[in-house]
């Protein structure tokens, strides 16, 4: 927020609100695989093997369908007075 005062803006405020966001079994094992951490570090053959571990995870603790993850929402606003 610094930035945006050192850059003429003024009555700069936040807000932040959490809601949960809705995904099949399927939808969030196919985020969790793009995702850098999958991706990016494992190989197919590996990636295959995770997704299959973490398919059976879903199913035998977090068996809810859809499920309801977490995101929380960050917002900044502020006027610019030049």
């Amino acid at each position: 927020m610094q930035d945006l005062a050192e850059a003429g803006f003024t009555a700069i405020e936040t807000f932040s609100f959490d809601l949960p966001v809705y995904y099949s079994h399927e939808a969030w094992r196919g985020r969790i695989r793009a995702s850098a951490g999958v991706k990016a570090s494992l190989s197919s053959e590996e990636t295959v093997r995770f997704d299959n571990e973490l398919s059976q995870v879903l199913l035998k603790d977090f068996s809810q369908d859809p499920l309801a993850i977490p995101h929380r929402v960050w917002a900044v606003t502020a006027l610019n007075t030049k």
